[in-house]
C-alpha cells in the first residue's frame, strides 16, 4: 500500500478535477485509486493490478469506502488497458519491469494537457522515466525524493524509523 504521506503528494501532483478520467497502474490496494476516485466524483478511476488478490481488495477496499467510479481491471498493463480509451491522467504505482510499453500505450492514451505521475524506488527506473518523458516533449518535468520517518516508542522515547525513499515523477503531456 502506497504510504498516507507519499498518497498525499502524489493526489496533490496528479491535480485531479471532478471529472477526470484515470489510470492507475499497478494499483496494488487501491490505496491512491480509492482517494482518487473520491476526488473525481463524476469521473471515472481504472485500476489495474496483475494480481487476483490485489483486484480483489480494491473492489474490498472500493466497497468499504463506498466508491462507485471504480473500474478494477485485473490484468498486466499494458495489454488489459486496450478498452480504456483516452485518459487524462495516469499514475503509475507499478511497473513490473514493463515501464518502456506502459509509457508507449500511455503516449495513445494520454490526453495533450494530461498529467502522468510515477513513483520508482529505485534510481535506474526513475531515471528510465526522466528519458522518456523528455524524448517525448513532456514539459514540467518534476522529480520529488521523498523520505517518510515513523515515530517508535523505546525506552519511554520516541526513535524514527525511517522507511524506504521514493522517487516521485510528474510532467504534463504537451
Amino acid at each position: 500500500m502506497t504510504k498516507e504521506e507519499v498518497r498525499s503528494v502524489v493526489i496533490s501532483k496528479l491535480r485531479l478535477h471532478s471529472d477526470s478520467t484515470v489510470v492507475d497502474i499497478g494499483a496494488g490496494t487501491g490505496s491512491v485509486s480509492i482517494e482518487t476516485a473520491l476526488v473525481c466524483k463524476i469521473g471515472i478511476v481504472h485500476a489495474i493490478d496483475k494480481n487476483e488478490e490485489a483486484a480483489r481488495l480494491i473492489e474490498e477496499n472500493a466497497r468499504r469506502f463506498g466508491v462507485k467510479n471504480i473500474n478494477i481491471i485485473k490484468g498486466t498493463a499494458p495489454e488489459s488497458l486496450v478498452h480504456v480509451g483516452k485518459a487524462d491522467r495516469v499514475f503509475i504505482g507499478g511497473s513490473a519491469g514493463r515501464l518502456e510499453a506502459i509509457f508507449e500505450w500511455m503516449e495513445g492514451a494520454l490526453s495533450p494537457g494530461g498529467r502522468v505521475v510515477a513513483n520508482f524506488i529505485t534510481l535506474e527506473n526513475a531515471a528510465l522515466m526522466i528519458r522518456l518523458l523528455e524524448e517525448s516533449g513532456y514539459g514540467g518535468i518534476d522529480i520529488v525524493h521523498m523520505s517518510v520517518s515513523r515515530g517508535r516508542r523505546i525506552g519511554g522515547n520516541t526513535m524514527m524509523n525511517a522507511e524506504n525513499g521514493i522517487y516521485i515523477i510528474s510532467a504534463d503531456r504537451m
